[in-house]
């Protein structure tokens, strides 16, 4: 049976933000050839839920390991977001995925300026 349920304030933000960050990173990365074999995959869990894999083997994210965070967000919203230098990954509660964007926005922009601070040579 289908239930129609009020939309939360969170779940309001999330479809503003949605996954647009995630979304250009990928189409960055498209090259003719990256996208056959690496990509980005989104499924619902029955927690409920979302489970997030980024691929990021040959871009200039791959190395960059991210411990697993834990957080607790407003509305008993929650995220989890880990990287072991080859997949990002993500889980979140319905309404997040817009945390979980805004979380690798972050992630991806802090690595790229730690990668210009390394000498090259």
């Amino acid at each position: 049976m289908h239930r129609k349920s009020g939309r939360s304030r969170s779940a309001a933000r999330d479809e503003y933000r949605g996954t647009r960050y995630i979304q250009s990173w990928y189409a960055s990365n498209c090259d003719g050839e990256w996208e056959h074999e690496f990509g980005v995959r989104m499924a619902t869990t029955d927690n409920p839920g979302w489970h997030i894999e980024v691929d990021v083997s040959e871009t200039d994210l791959e190395g960059v390991e991210v411990r697993r965070e834990r957080r607790e967000l407003p509305e008993g919203g929650w995220m989890i977001a880990w990287s072991d230098g080859r997949t990002f990954q993500a889980a979140c509660d319905p309404g997040s995925l817009g945390e979980v964007d805004a979380l690798f926005e972050g992630w991806a922009e802090r690595a790229a300026a730690q990668g210009e601070e390394r000498p090259s040579g």
